[in-house]
């Protein structure tokens, strides 16, 4: 049977059958199929880190990577180290350490935990939903495409978009297009793209004319997927359009992702439950052509993490949970405590606002503990960096 025979839909679905083959085959000549070389990987925030220090021991231990990129690197401070390889980041420590404090620093740093985080495939596919990644994995946008069933026949493929949280812990997403079906019409694959944790892959339908006259509704909605826009939309209307809200729906966590003229997203916090329940309607937004309305799902606010430092006997990221439990004092507790040289009387959170501005919290966490006001304690966000800092340094 001649090719021509065959419709373009099928070729491309052959297509990405040859290009996972073809992924796999290299894959099985690596040291471990399926993994990233750790000496290529770049650090991630979420990640934990194995950091020894050969000219001072007491420094050798796990650091966490807050969602501002950075570690609390004991007397040096905090430094920005992700988006570097492991390679790369022991130099800047060394540099860090050598600035100030030795003649000579040597610096060693594995990875201990990667960070992980699904990778959510929208639009015109043939089985959308959530893929299962870990920071390690190998995974490419055209793998992930495969395995939610590939393009459908609607698809415009050759506008596919990532959006990708940008690094430095701001709240706006980087917008990254690729031409998947120019990839797969032509099997060059030289231009896939290798995926992170949290990724969202959205791939448009032929015809429509997107950032023009339509938003896309992602998430806990019953109808996810791009719909028309008409002056005078906003999320009441939204709402109605979609379907309503899903079973899991998290109300007070919704987002609207707007892009920007560099291609990146802002994002708009928007507090459902204060519309629909207390009829705030400060909360009824206008939505703009090209807008993405993002609903999460409780079911996933277990993951939302936060980042325990300093002089604690568990340091590192930590499950936030939504219950009482959910305050710096009690995350402390849970953690094992604080040391023996813990200075509990000016504990840290250090929070980034949903404007990207950042803020610091110092929270009296002893008097909290002795004297047992937990209805002062402070409620924790998603991404805080609590710092228990040491007696007497840096005047504490």
């Amino acid at each position: 049977m001649k090719c021509g025979v065959f419709p373009k839909a099928a070729l491309s679905r052959w297509a990405v059958v040859i290009a996972m083959l073809s992924g796999l085959a290299q894959a099985g000549a690596e040291p471990t199929a399926g993994r990233l070389d750790p000496a290529a990987r770049r650090i991630l925030a979420g990640d934990r880190l194995n950091i020894s220090v050969r000219e001072q021991p007491e420094m050798t231990k796990t650091y966490a990577v807050a969602g501002d990129g950075s570690i609390d690197f004991a007397f040096a401070g905090r430094v920005v180290i992700a988006e570097l390889t492991s390679d790369e980041a022991a130099r800047r420590l060394e540099s860090v350490l050598e600035e100030k404090y030795f003649k000579e620093a040597n610096v060693a740093i594995s990875i201990a935990n990667f960070v992980e985080g699904d990778v959510l495939v929208t639009g015109a596919v043939r089985a959308p939903g959530s893929l299962a990644f870990r920071g390690d994995s190998i995974l490419t946008l055209v793998e992930a495409i495969s395995r939610s069933g590939g393009l459908s026949e609607s698809a415009a493929g050759d506008r596919v978009r990532i959006l990708r949280w940008t690094p430095g812990g701001s709240m706006e997403r980087q917008s990254i297009e690729v031409d998947v079906q120019g990839m797969l019409d032509t099997m060059d694959f030289s231009k896939d793209q290798y995926l992170r944790p949290r990724d969202i892959i959205i791939v448009p339908s032929r015809g429509a004319e997107e950032g023009r006259n339509e938003f896309l509704a992602l998430g806990e909605v019953r109808s996810p997927g791009f719909h028309p826009y008409s002056e005078g939309l906003d999320i009441i209307k939204a709402v109605t359009l979609v379907g309503g809200l899903g079973e899991f729906a998290d109300w007070s966590g919704a987002r609207i992702l707007r892009p920007k003229p560099s291609g990146e997203y802002a994002i708009v916090p928007l507090d459902l439950s204060r519309l629909f329940s207390a009829a705030d309607m400060s909360m009824n937004l206008p939505l703009q052509k090209g807008d993405i309305f993002f609903v999460p799902s409780v079911r996933n606010l277990v993951r939302a993490q936060v980042y325990l430092l300093g002089e604690v006997n568990q340091p590192g990221a930590v499950s936030l949970s939504t219950g009482p439990g959910a305050t710096v004092a009690r995350l402390i507790l849970d953690q094992g405590g604080a040391t023996q040289f813990a200075n509990l009387g000016k504990v840290q959170i250090q929070r980034t606002a949903p404007d990207g501005s950042k803020k610091t919290l110092v929270v009296d966490v002893g008097r909290i503990l002795k004297e047992g006001t937990f209805e002062e304690d402070v409620p924790l966000q998603e991404g805080d960096v609590v710092i228990v800092p040491e007696k007497g340094l840096l005047g504490l």
